[in-house]
């Protein structure tokens, strides 16, 4: 059980104190807001009822003001603006207007004025006149109205009581068409109180506006007379006496407002309550339910905190006594033996699961009324007694063949405890151990190794021989009582004490080998030394054994020797050869003296493997090498590196380089002259010559590889030379084999990135008909432009990149072929293509040509390999057989170059030949050179014999073209014709070419 309240249970607790306090917030929100719409309900009927008053009591006070004022009209009705002005008029108006004042609550005085603003007769109730000062154009606005209406002027302050004053006025019509101004002077004072109706209204604000927002009386009363706009112009349309929640008029804040229009034009009534004050009754109620909400939600929460720390309590109490009987149950379980308590009646009160593992079948006789008894073999003996177990200890024989301990000890209640220890593993191992004990004895038997047990001061206290006699013994005699140097030489002996000592610090020592001489020979013994546990106090003990590896030695130098030692020629190999290369270059170095590195390498080595084999090519190789042996100084070195490679170290050649290379000259002419002697291979005589690359060094500006590499590279120089000589390395040579590199490299890329491309240059008739054309092939590097062949064949061959390029363009002229097929102008040409030496000497060429067919679908009739007169040097039958197999599908062969290789007429006769191409080299002596013209004609004439047709190459002139012709030539090819031409443009030319007149 766990030791924390469950969560569901927490949660559940929560969620019920949540949701209570959610109801409360919730019922207090509801109260709230329901009060708050009642406060501003009861605030917008106030507003609505005082402002509808206000405006009726404006309107009654309006209008008995316009009437006074009209009666003036009806009073000056039949009068002229003279009359008016005269004394009797004036008087008859002044009392007038007396009379009305004194009967008006409303006006103070009243007054007749001019047009131009000036007062004709002013009257106040007492009868005394007070100067007027109407507001600038009021007069003018009055009288501007085309139907004479009541107008009410801003207020102003009259200059006789510093009181706010309000001017009403209204247009007279006389009899002679004289407009007057009759005017009413009314306390804004009065306006106040009649708006205000004495209401009692606590925050009320009042006034009296204009629509477009200036007050004209206000309650509170504004000491500022000037007039100023209220907060915002009111809308007269939306006057609809609704309250609506806006800034208050005079102080804006937020109110209740309501404003409603009189009688008369842009003049409104506002009133308005702020709803702070609307509000503060709402605000003190809400503040007392919001906290008794509080106090309920404390109540709550409180509560279920209470309630939470309850449960707790119970719970870890629970917790606890069930984490007791957990202890118990798992301290049970642990116990490694079966375990049951019983009581007085022998009923089984508390068990472990090891005791139902180790009884399968007891189940039913615990946890139940039943007596506890055990089931299986001894089960009489087990249960013998009233409690089911016997007295002390006993051992249980279980049908399946395990061996159960069982003891028994009594409780003080008349119970007992029965434990059950499986001791089957115990007795096994015990078994086990007795049984190693022989296994050991009998591994020590057979362990081929002399074993000594030696104290630490080297006396030997048991020893254990080799497994056999025929291994050889490391001492003479029982070394047992004798020390280790009785038994070893001195050099032998102090090794193993040494030994002892690193096993005494380390624990072990291992790897050392120690010599034994005898009579009958050297032995060698590897030796490993462990230290025994033994008890604390007494003497350290040691292992020693030793091993015999005298074979392991010998079988190791002989690894060592095939390590650095060619096993063809016995040698030094490159290995050993790089070894001594290092030690020379340092001495020399050193001392300021000078070597030479001299790299030979036979020449036509390969000529003799494949003739005679590679046996004889060995015993060769073997003879090259006592040859050179034979040869060396003091401190020289010849190795080989493989194949027919071989270097020679020489080494003291003085300090003078000039000296140096003068007698490496000498020394590598005397190796070219002893190798140059014949060589008898069993009955066969042999005659071979060698290329040689020198070098010569004296300090460490040069890696090893470096100077065995300018060796080489001289080498090579040599054998491009002709070979059978000696070439020094120079500087020129590096930038030679770099350049070659590079291109290798550069071709490798181009044939990937398919760089290439084809040109052809056309072959025509006598006639001057286009039968054909020759492809040849251009390589379009990325940043050297359109490359001839001439700059990369010699590479390519090489390199063996020629054999991928040839198939390349023997497919690409195929597919050129197979598109003209369905041409009916081009389906007649034929294509010819030059194929190499070393790619036709391929076995599969004959098969590969056949596939490109099948890809293609080009006709081998029309295609034409040309092959060189180089290809008759070696393998003639094959190459006959090769040509004969494709010209039995239709592929015609031309001999190219013709008269420039090794062609022999008899293989002439011999090969399926239909075409010969004479070699521009030829065609150029025509006309300077009579010799050159002879053997043009000869070639013609003998391939007029052997019924072979005859190209001309390189023809650039009309005179090389008639020499031509006239000695039976029909087939040209050459600058006269036409250049070589990428496909496009060639077929533009063929397009107008052929196209024939008829």
């Amino acid at each position: 059980m766990r030791r924390k309240l469950p969560l569901r249970v927490s949660a559940a607790l929560y969620g019920g104190a949540a949701a209570l306090v959610v109801a409360v917030v919730v019922a207090a929100a509801a109260m709230v807001w329901q009060m708050r719409e009642s406060a501003l309900a009861d605030t917008e009927g106030q507003a609505s009822r005082f402002a509808s008053g206000a405006e009726a009591a404006i309107n009654r006070s309006l209008v008995g003001a316009d009437v006074l004022l009209a009666s003036l009209g009806a009073v000056l009705a039949d009068s002229t603006a003279e009359q008016v002005r005269g004394e009797a008029t004036r008087s008859r108006v002044n009392s007038v207007m007396r009379e009305m004042a004194r009967e008006s609550l409303l006006v103070r005085q009243f007054a007749l004025v001019q047009a131009d603003g000036r007062i004709l007769a002013p009257a106040t109730a007492q009868g005394m006149a007070t100067p007027l000062e109407l507001p600038e154009g009021f007069v003018r606005e009055v009288l501007a109205q085309p139907v004479s209406s009541l107008q009410v002027s801003d207020p102003r302050v009259s200059p006789v009581s510093s009181q706010r004053v309000l001017y009403l006025a209204r247009a007279l019509d006389l009899q002679d068409g004289t407009r007057l101004v009759a005017v009413a002077e009314v306390p804004v004072s009065t306006f106040t109180t009649i708006l205000t109706q004495g209401a009692d209204i606590a925050g009320l604000e009042v006034t009296l506006e204009r629509s477009g927002g200036a007050v004209l009386a206000s309650m509170p009363p504004r000491d500022d007379p000037s007039v100023r706009a209220a907060r915002q112009p009111l809308n007269e349309r939306e006057a609809d006496g609704h309250p609506k929640f806006m800034t208050s008029r005079l102080t804006g804040v937020p109110a209740v407002v309501v404003y409603r229009p009189t009688l008369h034009r842009n003049l409104l009534v506002v009133a308005g309550i702020p709803l702070d004050v609307a509000l503060a009754d709402w605000e003190v109620q809400r503040d007392f339910i919001i906290g008794v909400a509080v106090v309920l939600v404390l109540m709550v929460l409180a509560v279920a905190a209470f309630a939470l720390h309850q449960l707790r309590r119970q719970w870890a109490h629970r917790a606890s006594l069930q984490r007791s009987k957990a202890t118990l149950d798992q301290a049970l379980d642990a116990m490694s033996d079966g375990f049951v308590l019983l009581d007085a009646e022998g009923r089984a009160q508390v068990w472990n699961q090891r005791l139902l593992d180790l009884f399968p079948g007891i189940e039913p006789f615990v946890g139940s009324a039943a007596t506890f008894q055990l089931p299986g073999a001894d089960a009489a003996r087990a249960n013998a007694g009233a409690v089911g177990l016997g007295d002390g200890e006993y051992e249980l024989r279980l049908e399946d063949g395990r061996r159960i301990l069982a003891m028994r000890s009594p409780t003080p209640d008349g119970g007992q405890v029965g434990v059950f220890r499986d001791v089957t593993e115990r007795l096994r191992q015990i078994a086990e151990v007795v049984e190693g004990r022989a296994q050991l004895q009998a591994t020590l038997d057979a362990v081929p190794d002399a074993m000594l047990e030696v104290g630490l001061d080297g006396r030997c206290h048991r020893y254990h021989p080799p497994r056999t006699a025929s291994v050889t013994a490391p001492f003479p005699g029982d070394p047992v009582g004798r020390t280790l140097a009785d038994l070893f030489a001195p050099d032998a002996a102090s090794q193993i004490m040494n030994a002892l000592r690193e096993a005494y610090q380390q624990g072990l020592s291992a790897g050392q080998q120690i010599e034994r001489r005898a009579e009958h020979g050297t032995a060698w013994f590897e030796l490993s030394v462990s230290r025994m546990d033994v008890g604390e106090g007494q003497d350290a003990r040691f292992i020693v054994m030793l091993r015999d590896i005298t074979e392991h030695k010998a079988a190791a130098q002989e690894i060592e020797h095939l390590a650095f030692y060619d096993t063809l020629t016995g040698l030094p190999n490159r290995r050993l050869l790089l070894h001594r290369l290092q030690a020379v270059v340092e001495n020399n170095a050193h001392r300021g003296r000078q070597g030479a590195l001299l790299f030979l390498d036979l020449d036509h080595f390969k000529t003799l493997n494949d003739a005679q084999g590679q046996a004889m090519g060995d015993v060769l190789l073997r003879q090259v090498a006592d040859r050179l042996r034979a040869l060396l100084g003091v401190g020289d070195t010849v190795a080989r590196l493989g194949g027919d490679e071989f270097v020679i170290l020489v080494d003291n050649l003085g300090i003078d380089p000039v000296r140096a290379a003068v007698q490496t000259q000498a020394f590598g002419e005397g190796v070219l002259a002893d190798l140059g002697r014949p060589y008898q291979l069993g009955s066969y005589t042999y005659h071979g010559t060698t290329s040689i690359g020198a070098t010569v060094f004296g300090d460490r500006s040069q890696s090893l590889d470096e100077l065995l590499k300018q060796a080489d590279i001289a080498m090579f120089h040599a054998k491009q030379a002709g070979g059978n000589g000696l070439r020094f390395f120079e500087a020129p040579m590096q930038t030679t084999i770099t350049a070659r590199a590079t291109l290798e490299n550069e071709l490798h890329a181009a044939l990937k990135g398919h760089q290439f491309t084809l040109h052809y240059q056309r072959q025509v008739a006598a006639a001057g008909e286009i039968t054909g054309a020759e492809v040849l092939i251009r390589w379009r590097h990325p940043h050297r432009g359109l490359i001839p062949p001439a700059a990369f064949i010699d590479v390519a061959e090489g390199t063996g990149l020629i054999v991928p390029i040839g198939i390349w363009v023997l497919e690409q002229a195929c597919r050129q072929l197979e598109q003209w097929s369905h041409h009916p102008r081009r389906r007649h040409l034929q294509l010819a293509v030059n194929v190499s030496a070393r790619q036709f000497q391929r076995e599969d060429f004959a098969d590969q040509v056949r596939e490109v067919f099948i890809r293609t679908g080009a006709d081998p009739s029309r295609l034409k390999i040309e092959l060189t007169e180089s290809l008759l040097q070696d393998k003639v039958e094959e190459t006959i057989r090769k040509m004969k197999s494709l010209a039995a599908i239709g592929v015609r062969f031309a001999m190219d170059d013709f008269g420039t290789g090794y062609s022999s007429l008899s293989y002439m006769a011999q090969l399926p030949l239909h075409q010969v191409k004479i070699d521009k080299f030829f065609v150029g002596g025509i006309g300077s050179s009579p010799k050159l013209e002879l053997l043009i004609q000869t070639i013609i004439g003998m391939a007029r014999s052997l019924d072979l047709e005859v190209v001309a190459e390189g023809v650039e002139t009309p005179e090389q073209l008639a020499f031509l012709e006239r000695h039976g030539c029909r087939l040209f090819q050459g600058y006269l014709f036409g250049r070589p031409l990428d496909i496009e443009e060639l077929e533009r030319e063929l397009d107008v070419e052929l196209v024939s007149p008829g």
